[in-house]
């Protein structure tokens, strides 16, 4: 017996369980710890570096993470853990500095973040070029889109003493989101052309081909003239003036003569009677994550020049500005932020490396499915 036992002990543990168990471990690991999974043996580098895995692993994982993203100075971008503030002993948060896919900086011209989907970010980064952006894996692609600076006419641009058509400022509507249907990241711009018309263009990211929608533009809610970016959630891009938090989509304004912020919550896709109110007794805070058990995470003002983030629990109860270790945030608002779900998705055209064994995978991965069944049952939108 005592033999037995140290020969089981010898043995790899790929050999002990079989793969589709390896597979269920794996999509349980945070996704910060996957790259070290990965130096464990060459099937897990095989099985994470897959992706088919990853797709999974962004879909069903049991502790996604939420980071906030922001850009300060117009070229210096930064990345911030929201889940840890979450935490009873937490003893602060550090602003992590990036690498922002470009060596520089166009004159006249900041890079601004249009928006995130399933573990991607997308950029204006110049003039007429976007570009998607893994930040976990430093990936990136460049998309052209100088058609529509060719052919769009200024609406309401900060620059006006340069003439810079920018997505950001001068659309009528833009969204970045994911067509489950061809497997495929798109773009879609609204925008009024030279020819005094409205366009709507929409662009496949897998081969960057642009193509005119012969449909009619949604109204956007042009509250103080904010811009109409779009939201992905649940299959679909979302307009006006809507904020995404914890997968729900959600509304908010502050209220100045009674100096809070009221924030309305679709707790329930599609749900009107799942409309739920939460009142944060501050007039500038801005909703940033949603978790599970119903505490709000945003940043606020609690000085002129400088701000922090707040927690609002479930107990109705605002609680104390969260410390954060290195200061980067002690300045005045960034100049753009959104909030991201970290993935291993790769950009577009990248995958295509990665497809070798999908097959195998994916007809495994079905096996997992079946053996977490109740991780499986309820996929989050990002």
């Amino acid at each position: 017996m005592e033999q037995s036992s140290m020969e089981n002990k010898l043995k790899c543990i790929n050999d002990l369980l079989p793969l589709e168990l390896i597979l269920a471990i794996l999509l349980r690991i945070p996704i910060k710890h996957l790259a070290r999974a990965k130096c464990a043996s060459k099937l897990w580098n095989t099985l994470i570096a897959d992706l088919s895995f990853s797709k999974c692993h962004l879909d069903h994982s049991l502790a996604p993470t939420h980071t906030y993203l922001f850009i300060k100075n117009s070229s210096d971008a930064y990345s911030i853990n929201l889940d840890p503030l979450l935490l009873e002993d937490n003893h602060g948060v550090d602003a992590i500095g990036l690498t922002l896919p470009f060596k520089k900086q166009p004159l006249f011209y900041s890079y601004s973040l249009l928006g995130s989907c399933r573990g991607l970010v997308l950029l204006e980064v110049e003039q007429q070029f976007l570009m998607l952006w893994n930040p976990l894996l430093n990936s990136s692609k460049r998309i052209s889109c100088s058609h529509i600076f060719n052919a769009a006419r200024r609406v309401r641009g900060r620059f006006s003493y340069v003439n810079l058509f920018r997505i950001l400022d001068d659309t009528l509507l833009y969204g970045f989101g994911y067509d489950a249907s061809q497997d495929d990241y798109i773009v879609v711009v609204a925008y009024v052309g030279v020819d005094g018309e409205n366009h709507f263009n929409l662009c496949c990211l897998g081969n960057n081909l642009w193509i005119n929608l012969d449909s009619v533009l949604p109204k956007p809610m042009k509250i103080f003239d904010w811009r109409s970016q779009g939201l992905f959630c649940n299959g679909a891009i979302h307009w006006y003036s809507l904020v995404l938090l914890g997968g729900c989509l959600a509304m908010y304004m502050g209220q100045c003569s009674f100096s809070k912020t009221e924030i309305w919550v679709m707790k329930e896709y599609n749900v009107q009677s799942s409309w739920t109110l939460y009142e944060i007794p501050l007039q500038s805070f801005q909703p940033l994550h949603l978790s599970g058990n119903g505490d709000i995470i945003g940043s606020s003002h609690f000085s002129f020049d400088r701000i922090g983030f707040y927690i609002y629990n479930v107990s109705g109860e605002l609680v104390k500005p969260v410390q954060y270790g290195n200061g980067v945030l002690s300045c005045l608002c960034p100049s753009s932020s959104i909030v991201f779900t970290d993935s291993l998705m790769p950009v577009p055209n990248e995958d295509k490396k990665m497809k070798r064994g999908a097959i195998f995978l994916g007809l495994v991965t079905q096996k997992v499915k079946e053996l977490l069944l109740p991780a499986f049952e309820s996929p989050r939108c990002f």
